[in-house]
């Protein structure tokens, strides 16, 4: 089972703490990520990694990533009977806005947890009913 993110507490402590919980914060986030939407074959890799290749691209690669996740997020959404109303591009323009991106791929996140977490549930409920 995921746990779902709290948006208020996220912006609370990104800004509390200058945006060192972010980085932590953003590690777990893309860990869940890539359980939700396991078997697309686009792994994100380590936030970490994210953030330096942000540094030798000027933040293009920022750019490309929220792109990205936000795409995969969208497309995996049917799989849990959740219905996004913008992808990756909406995601990637809302990055010149202080927390929007950040905001949406959350909330985004949270929805295909409850859509995940009731599956799991569902298919424990299975196997126990099997047994």
């Amino acid at each position: 089972m995921l746990k779902k993110k709290n948006i208020g507490l996220y912006i609370f402590l990104n800004i509390i703490t200058l945006g060192i919980f972010g980085l932590f914060f953003w590690t777990k986030w893309t860990k869940d990520v890539n359980t939700l939407c396991d078997g697309d074959d686009n792994d994100s890799g380590h936030y970490i990694l994210v953030l330096l290749l942000q540094i030798f691209s000027l933040g293009i690669y920022t750019l490309v990533w929220n792109y990205r996740m936000g795409e995969r997020l969208y497309q995996k959404a049917p799989d849990y009977g959740v219905e996004l109303k913008h992808g990756g591009m909406f995601i990637m323009l809302l990055r010149f806005i202080p927390f929007a991106s950040g905001i949406i791929k959350i909330s985004y996140a949270n929805k295909l947890i409850a859509g995940y977490n009731a599956n799991i549930a569902a298919q424990t409920e299975t196997s126990e009913v099997a047994n």
